[in-house]
């Protein structure tokens, strides 16, 4: 939780040693505390209740919805207290059971249930779904076993009170039991406990305890007005105006959108609370002697809850790890390669030079360079376009992979500049001949045809020479590809002329005479 969010518990805490001990102590006797008592309750349900619809004006339309079920369900309760108070302080007897006001008080979690389903979240939709829905059995099946234990097994085995009056008592834990199963498995969900999340959860948390120890009490005839049970009604609803005035309040904090983030560890441990305490009351009951039908069957599913729950984890972590290894694999890629051609760029290449040259230097393998700079490319992008000059280098690429071998490196350093490493005995003229013959033909860009004329020198590391530096290597095979282009350049088209097939194989039959050897 936030700092405002702990603030706001802290005060709500205040108030209820506050409440508590004027109802406890009773100071001005018992009517008065009864007063305060029923007064207490119906003013925190009708706060809670003009906070929520304060904030569902507020809100976008997502987030407004939600909290409109919200104060619909706190005003639906606080009316119900306002008839259980008439009774008490006006009437001065007894409120009946049933009563009219049990109908504003089962309309809560029924009201609650809708707004938390409408959340502004996405864990009942896509890949998450089954993930929820596993985590709803285990937090289900592990309250079912705690509430059968106390509320909602003594109400099952009390009588006297009629089938209508049995039907109400029934229905005070199990809307519990649904509600609060959503509250922890929404919250387990969440990204983060915007927008008030964690208080509206505790908050449905107290109301919850507060509803199954009324049952619980009323099942065993102990139930009066001034009991424990009214303080987590007070503080419930307190919690709730709390968290809804959060984001109404000035200087709130404000969620920017953002990369997404992971759900905090200890929300997703969330679900995983109440089963372990579930599955210890089960066990604790088996070795008691109380082997109870129904504990035993919410203890299965959990157990079967669990282990689905952990088969899923085990897939989505498999799922995640092909996805990042995929992605790692990618920013390789992406790092040492050009983006435009597919070929090594110069990271890479400057790596398996650096290595064929240690590989010399240690076992007097043979290494040979050639430096390839197209002819007149500036020409081609002035005339034809930038899109007619990446369509070239693309061309280049696929043609001198094509004449080299699988484990020679191609590698595009840059502009029209293009590198050839030869290692493993590879020789250098037959790749500059075959280099040659792969641009006889021109490349077609709509219909024009752009001829290729290239410059290539080569520099090589025999077996038995002494191994150069790697600036040395690539200052000789520079120097040969100038020399190479000093010879003179092979025929270029000129600015807007479509130059034919004839023409492109002349252009480059030239180019075999400025090829230029260097050996050091």
């Amino acid at each position: 939780m936030t700092q405002r969010s702990m603030r706001a518990g802290a005060v709500t805490g205040l108030v209820l040693l506050v409440f508590v001990a004027l109802v406890r102590l009773q100071p001005g006797g018992p009517d008065v505390a009864r007063a305060v008592d029923d007064l207490a309750q119906v003013v925190a349900a009708l706060l809670a209740a003009a906070a929520c619809a304060v904030r569902a004006c507020r809100s976008s339309e997502r987030e407004s919805n939600s909290w409109g079920w919200l104060a619909a369900a706190c005003l639906a309760w606080g009316l119900g207290e306002c008839l259980w108070a008439w009774y008490e302080l006006v009437l001065r007897r007894d409120t009946p059971f049933p009563s009219p006001a049990d109908a504003g008080f089962l309309l809560f979690p029924v009201l609650a249930a809708v707004g938390l389903l409408s959340w502004p979240s996405a864990v009942l939709h896509g890949t998450t779904r089954w993930r929820t829905l596993l985590d709803g059995a285990l937090v289900a099946g592990a309250l079912l076993i705690l509430s059968w234990g106390t509320a909602l097994g003594t109400t099952v085995r009390a009588d006297g009170t009629g089938s209508f009056g049995y039907a109400v008592s029934l229905s005070y834990p199990l809307g519990d039991l649904v509600l609060l199963t959503l509250a922890l498995v929404i919250l387990s969900h969440a990204r983060h406990a915007r927008a008030g999340l964690g208080l509206v959860v505790l908050g449905l948390v107290l109301l919850c305890v507060a509803d199954s120890g009324f049952a619980y009490l009323t099942a065993v005839d102990g139930y009066t007005t001034g009991s424990w049970v009214d303080a987590g009604w007070v503080g419930g609803f307190l919690l709730l105006a709390a968290a809804a005035h959060l984001h109404t309040a000035p200087g709130r904090e404000v969620l920017r959108p953002g990369p997404a983030r992971m759900e905090s560890t200890p929300r997703a441990l969330l679900p995983y609370v109440p089963a372990g305490v579930g599955l210890s009351v089960a066990l604790a009951g088996q070795f008691g002697g109380r082997r109870d039908p129904v504990t035993l069957g919410a203890a299965t599913v959990v157990i079967a809850a669990l282990l689905a729950r952990q088969l899923l984890a085990v897939l989505d972590n498999r799922a995640l790890l092909v996805q990042v290894l995929a992605a790692q694999h990618e920013l390789e890629h992406q790092a040492f390669h050009d983006p435009l051609t597919g070929l090594a760029n110069r990271a890479l290449f400057g790596e398996r030079l650096r290595h064929g040259l240690e590989l010399h230097r240690r076992d007097h393998r043979a290494l040979s360079l050639l430096y390839v700079d197209l002819d007149n490319f500036k020409g081609v992008n002035d005339t034809l376009g930038h899109d007619a000059g990446d369509l070239v280098l693309q061309d280049v690429a696929v043609r001198l992979q094509a004449v080299t071998r699988t484990g020679d490196t191609v590698a595009r350093l840059g502009g029209d500049e293009f590198a050839v490493l030869l290692e493993d005995g590879g020789n250098p003229h037959d790749v500059a001949s075959r280099i040659v013959d792969a641009f006889h033909e021109p490349v077609p860009f709509g219909s024009a045809y752009v001829p290729i004329g290239a410059s290539i020198g080569i520099a090589a590391v025999g077996h038995d020479e002494e191994t150069p530096s790697m600036e040395a290597l690539l200052q000789r095979a520079d120097h040969a590809m100038y020399d190479a282009k000093r010879a003179g350049k092979a025929a270029a088209p000129t600015r807007g002329e479509h130059v034919p097939h004839a023409g492109a194989r002349h252009a480059v039959a030239a180019l075999t005479a400025r090829v230029r050897w260097t050996v050091g």
